[in-house]
């Protein structure tokens, strides 16, 4: 009976140290991975930041404007490879409640190398024939300490994104990635726009190349730049903070940069950093489960029960004891007499 159970101990033991490295390999590849369903709300603030309200066609300055992104996955639309992320950033002077910019991105991507696609309808505002490429919402699980190409949505390309430190957010030793984007056209601005902007006499606005007199405008190209730092968490490919540092100039036809019509140091928010923090490290606990703490968990109690098993199965040495009829000297004991 004893070496039955202890064969049967074996037989568990050998099956969680077979399941520890197929949970770690297998299962954990399959698992750890970009989530399809998502859902987090984020916000940058600059403050004593510069920009044009085109409503009114007038430059603000010294105000303070967010820049409040959602992000949204569409379940339906991903699967085990492909996940499908919405993305809405709404930037806006709350104070004088004025819209300034709105920019959305469907981005499509590996669940986990974080490389855009270009299908299931990924897109840059309403424009479906960008194509993106590099990273994007989402980084790669294990991010490395290198350079990554990074999307960018105003620019509508990717730019190199380098590994620049490791700092800690919350906690959390996020590796900083910097992108500069240099100065790039974004969209030609034709018949113009006001002449009143550039705030000059007539003699001068004539001088001004792109100026029409008839509308009384200015045709000119909107010109971008910035630098984008990010932070991420290297567990889970999550970024855990952001800033953004962006300058946009108003260029005429001679390569002369007459206005600058934005100015803004976009900076994440306190509350906005934790909430990204707390949810990475749910993340990451999941994560460690799958490749750490299950696979380990199961060789150690797999080799505590072979051993027990062993034990119980294979017979100890056995000690006869011989049974003594009477003294050493072959003398009966006392009080015993012979049967007939």
């Amino acid at each position: 009976m004893r070496r039955n159970v202890g064969l049967v101990v074996v037989g568990v033991g050998v099956f969680f140290l077979a399941l520890a490295p197929l949970v770690r390999f297998y299962v954990g590849r399959q698992l750890i991975a970009a989530p399809l369903n998502v859902y987090q709300q984020t916000t940058l603030r600059a403050d004593d930041a510069t920009y044009l309200d085109t409503a009114e066609w007038t430059i603000h300055k010294g105000t303070t404007v967010t820049a409040t992104n959602t992000t949204r996955g569409d379940v339906g639309a991903g699967d085990g490879k492909i996940a499908v992320w919405d993305s809405f950033t709404s930037i806006e002077d709350p104070a004088a409640k004025a819209k300034i910019e709105v920019q959305a991105q469907r981005a499509v991507f590996d669940r986990r190398t974080a490389e855009l696609r270009n299908a299931r309808g990924a897109s840059v505002g309403d424009d479906s024939g960008v194509r993106q490429s590099g990273v994007g919402l989402f980084w790669p699980i294990g991010v490395k300490k290198q350079t990554y190409q990074y999307f960018d949505v105003t620019t509508k390309r990717a730019w190199p994104m380098t590994y620049e430190g490791e700092e800690k957010i919350h906690g959390i030793n996020a590796y900083r990635f910097v992108q500069q984007v240099p100065p790039t056209v974004t969209e030609s601005v034709k018949p113009g726009v006001p002449a009143s902007l550039f705030g000059v006499n007539k003699t001068e606005l004539a001088r001004i190349p792109g100026y029409d007199k008839k509308n009384n405008a200015v045709a000119v190209d909107r010109v971008y730049q910035a630098t984008v730092t990010a932070w991420v968490d290297p567990r889970t490919g999550a970024p855990v903070s952001q800033e953004q540092k962006v300058k946009q100039t108003l260029r005429t036809s001679d390569g002369t940069d007459r206005l600058v019509i934005a100015d803004l140091d976009l900076k994440m928010t306190d509350a906005s950093q934790r909430s990204l923090v707390t949810l990475s490290d749910h993340e990451a606990l999941k994560i460690a489960l799958v490749r750490d703490y299950v696979p380990l968990g199961g060789a150690g109690l797999g080799i505590v029960l072979l051993v027990v098993g062993l034990v119980l199965a294979i017979p100890g040495r056995q000690t006869i004891i011989p049974v003594s009829t009477g003294d050493a000297d072959g003398s009966r004991p006392a009080g015993r007499e012979p049967s007939a």
